[in-house]
């Protein structure tokens, strides 16, 4: 398992993402329970609950609230009362919840606020990022629990990247109507026959910048889970098993 040292040498929040070896070596990986106390071993703290993000390639967000106790999701920048089937977020304010999504190729994103104590995760593919799942995540972090932008501190896990990413016209159509011209500009690569390189980071990077999260502090491990059979990629070797994808996850000291 590996950590992001930004946030966990400087903050009381610790974050974990895990690779190929991480399965194999834990007998029982896909068992929750067993997975658990693997995960509580590497982190060194105690953990009350590890909640999983219910994937579903959107824009929604769940929050769980230290105030109430309660839970929100937000869809297309709108609160509402549930879960609508699902959502690629997670954000809570309670220590001790390790707050986890599962990758393969899509992008890991760690979002925490230095000053309110506020953490999220983000499973973050191109449907999610049009869908809003990036300022959806942040508005949830500020509306919900007072944080804000200036002083939130973000992380991409491994992920594919720019080089690696190939998609069709369509999909540069449908960036072009959530990004600017010198924007589609910097996240797209033309290529022959209608294709072009897509560079999600990218991407999510210049939404974080347009809220208001200070350039440097986004931060990236620069793995590409395509190039490096390390990590679970889609693209490289087609579906996996969930328990067998990239484990993605932040906790509350």
């Amino acid at each position: 398992m590996h950590s992001l040292p930004s946030f966990d040498r400087a903050y009381p929040v610790r974050t974990l993402y895990t690779d190929n070896e991480d399965w194999r070596r834990c007998e029982g990986w896909q068992d929750a329970d067993r997975r658990k106390a693997a995960l509580q071993d590497y982190l060194r703290v105690p953990l009350k609950q590890v909640i999983y993000a219910r994937e579903t390639h959107s824009g929604s967000v769940f929050a769980v609230s230290s105030e109430t106790g309660g839970s929100l999701a937000i869809k297309k920048e709108t609160f509402v009362s549930a879960p609508l089937g699902g959502y690629d977020a997670l954000v809570t304010d309670v220590s001790g919840l390790l707050l986890c999504i599962w990758t393969a190729d899509c992008v890991p994103l760690f979002l925490y606020d230095t000053t309110k104590q506020v953490a999220a995760v983000a499973h973050c593919g191109w449907r999610g990022i049009l869908d809003g799942i990036v300022p959806n995540t942040v508005r949830v972090m500020a509306e919900r629990f007072g944080a804000a932008p200036e002083h939130i501190i973000a992380g991409f896990g491994p992920a594919i990247c720019g080089k690696c990413y190939v998609v069709s016209e369509d999909l540069h159509e449908a960036f072009s109507m959530r990004f600017s011209p010198d924007e589609i500009g910097e996240l797209f690569r033309p290529l022959a026959n209608e294709k072009y390189l897509l560079d999600l980071r990218m991407a999510i990077s210049l939404e974080l910048r347009r809220l208001g999260v200070r350039p440097e502090e986004i931060r990236d491990t620069g793995i590409c889970s395509c190039e490096s059979e390390a990590y679970a990629s889609y693209r490289r070797n087609g579906p996996t098993n969930p328990a067998r994808q990239t484990l993605s996850g932040i906790v509350l000291l």
